[in-house]
């Protein structure tokens, strides 16, 4: 079974093979999925309570601490038509180099992007589902999170994909996806489509919201109503943090490639901590916006030949 590695043709990066040991720890039991047939483990048997986003950047992360997981953007997926109008899917796979401890704690992540023009069918739901799948089986990997801010439209797409993937990955592998604060914010119960997927988390993200949320909002009033939301945090270096629960998992996505400094203060944050280094200054910084696909704009090589942009997610 081939190791987890990841290539570039940018960087000289040494790359590491990446061995992972899961254990077991008994502060948090199995808990099951509905419909499932076996019990996945939960993310507090897999995974430390911070975890760091290495998104498509040339990242080293061997001076990161043992306490800190790794969640990597291993692929993206772009969801269209194809010339002959059939279901296309068009997928990137990670480019940058990323070079990890062999005891680090790692997960992948998949981005998914509709492409304008996307239409739901079986056949895109089978050819999604499946190359989630094909990630989820690679080695050393203690979870997989989808990536997808789906319109209102694609709730159902997205769901159908969901189910047809956890019945294809690892029985025992945790489930997590990244959620919009307003699919959070919603109540348990029927108005609320997080409440019955086959997930075992969903990450709440409390960046990229519009508006001044870089100039100071606290961020701290928003409910988080769903089970799946209330047991992690998605943050930023770049903008400012809700109230932490200290007992919540944390991930930390950064706009440039992690260094020495940021990845040493990330040891602060389980104690409420926020470094200097963890708190980049746009307004000194004369690097461009990062978007979020992880792939840059100028990198034409790294999209699909029809420009990815998506519908009002409104």
């Amino acid at each position: 079974m081939a190791h987890l590695q990841l290539t570039s043709n940018r960087l000289p990066l040494t790359l590491v093979l990446v061995v992972l040991c899961l254990s077991t720890r008994a502060d948090r039991g199995p808990r099951p999925w509905p419909g499932a047939k076996s019990v996945a483990m939960s993310f507090a048997d897999v995974m430390p309570q911070t975890v760091l986003w290495a998104w498509e950047e040339p990242e080293d992360l061997r001076s990161a601490p043992e306490s800190v997981g790794v969640a990597y953007l291993a692929e993206t997926l772009f969801l269209g038509k194809s010339a002959t109008a059939a279901p296309a899917l068009t997928v990137v796979k990670r480019r940058q180099p990323l070079a990890v401890t062999p005891r680090a704690a790692v997960m992948a992540v998949v981005r998914v992007i509709a492409l304008p023009g996307f239409q739901d069918s079986p056949t895109i739901r089978e050819q999604t589902a499946g190359a989630l799948a094909e990630v989820s089986h690679r080695a050393d990997l203690r979870a997989l999170q989808i990536d997808f801010d789906a319109t209102r439209s694609q709730r159902a797409f997205y769901a159908a994909v969901l189910s047809l993937l956890r019945a294809r990955m690892p029985a025992t592998m945790p489930l997590s996806m990244t959620a919009l604060l307003s699919w959070c914010a919603a109540s348990p119960g029927s108005g609320n489509w997080l409440s019955g997927l086959p997930i075992d988390e969903a990450v709440p993200m409390f960046f990229r919201l519009g508006g001044n949320a870089r100039l100071g909002d606290s961020k701290s009033g928003y409910p988080l109503r769903e089970e799946h939301c209330r047991g992690s945090f998605g943050i930023s270096t770049d903008e400012n943090w809700p109230t932490l629960d200290p007992h919540a998992r944390i991930y930390l996505f950064a706009p440039r490639p992690w260094t020495p400094l940021q990845l040493a203060a990330l040891a602060g944050i389980p104690r409420g901590r926020r470094a200097p280094a963890l708190q980049f200054d746009y307004a000194k910084s004369k690097l461009h916006s990062p978007n979020d696909t992880g792939l840059r704009v100028d990198n034409k090589s790294a999209v699909p030949a029809e420009n990815p942009s998506e519908e009002s997610l409104q």
